[in-house]
């Protein structure tokens, strides 16, 4: 943003500014309700974000940047599971992985439980196949295309071009997304394009955190009053503020990893508990006899709706032949039973 309006944003008064200018938006957005604000500006950030990712991919190096992604997805699932316990193995591992890789998964899991109420939220009506296959597959493929086209942009240019957009990273990684629009055309307009987005993808981030929390603290209610949402919004950008005045990006990194320590046991338990709701669901049941046809007499007995007085409707014709009275074997033999 430095780069386009030449005011400096390194000083702690502007930045706040910013903070607090960006808790109006997402605010206001939440307190407009999921079907309305929420939704139109979530899908306004994906039309700009595709729109972007279009035109560089259109503009940049495009038949290398497809090679790319394919041998990219190719090496993925080929070294996932090698990737997946990989450990470092010196002080420089150690540093760039609890930088990164140790970061973003304490972030996902810091944000597990909000992401999943939300998501639950606008999910309601799907299976749980189309909930898992929208959640987990398509913002993999879209975020590795997103990845693929804006970083492969960039090693291209540097690699071809001696652009020196890593270097410009190395110095500052803020500025190097605009030092790859600036191999582009019409970099002044896609440059504005990227704040705006950037913009819009914290609104759209904090926006929903905001329902979340207020859905949390209203005892389960799906439609929270606007006071709460509003008491929730100005206490997220009252935490950002004092997050910046304390540190920056490390006490952020710091408070991340500390609360997603304590998540990662209630996500254990909460994975627990929807397999043994699962397993009790009727209509998932009744899928499962529908799947495996009954071959005995017991499993016919049961099929055809026989059952004793007693109330267990399998077993009826237990061990090849019911008690004295009609009852079947499951029944204690004080029981008095009979066909219904």
């Amino acid at each position: 943003m430095s780069r386009i309006t030449g005011i400096d944003l390194t000083t702690t008064s502007v930045q706040l500014l910013i903070i607090a200018l960006v808790t109006l938006l997402f605010t206001a957005s939440a307190m407009s309700g999921i079907g309305r604000g929420i939704r139109y500006l979530s899908q306004t950030t994906m039309v700009v974000a595709t729109a972007l990712l279009l035109f560089v991919l259109a503009t940049g190096p495009t038949s290398w940047l497809i090679n790319l992604f394919l041998r990219s997805l190719g090496g993925y699932a080929g070294g996932f599971l090698e990737i997946s316990l990989l450990l470092p193995t010196d002080g420089a591992d150690v540093e760039w992985m609890q930088g990164w890789t140790y970061f973003m998964m304490a972030w996902w899991i810091s944000w597990g439980a909000f992401v999943g109420i939300f998501l639950a939220r606008i999910s309601r009506g799907r299976t749980i196949r189309q909930f898992v296959l929208v959640v987990l597959g398509v913002p993999s493929l879209i975020f590795s295309a997103w990845f693929t086209v804006f970083g492969g942009s960039a090693m291209f240019m540097d690699l071809e071009r001696d652009a020196g957009i890593g270097d410009a990273a190395t110095e500052n990684v803020n500025t190097a997304f605009f030092g790859l629009l600036d191999q582009l055309p019409l970099s002044a307009l896609t440059s504005v394009v990227a704040v705006i987005l950037v913009i819009m993808y914290f609104v759209t981030s904090a926006d929903s955190n905001t329902y979340v929390l207020a859905v949390i603290s209203s005892d389960g209610r799906m439609n929270p009053s606007r006071p709460l949402l509003g008491m929730w919004g100005l206490l997220t950008g009252a935490t950002a503020a004092v997050l910046l005045y304390a540190g920056g990006l490390e006490a952020l990194q710091t408070a991340v990893m500390l609360s997603a320590a304590p998540f990662i046991f209630v996500i254990l338990a909460l994975a627990i508990s929807l397999v043994m709701m699962l397993r009790r669901d009727p209509l998932i049941q009744e899928r499962a006899t529908a799947r495996h046809p009954a071959t005995t007499a017991d499993e016919a007995s049961a099929a055809r709706g026989c059952r004793c007085r007693c109330g267990h409707r399998r077993g009826c014709h237990g061990r090849g032949r019911l008690r004295r009275g009609g009852c079947c074997f499951l029944c204690s033999p004080g029981q008095v039973g009979g066909f219904a």
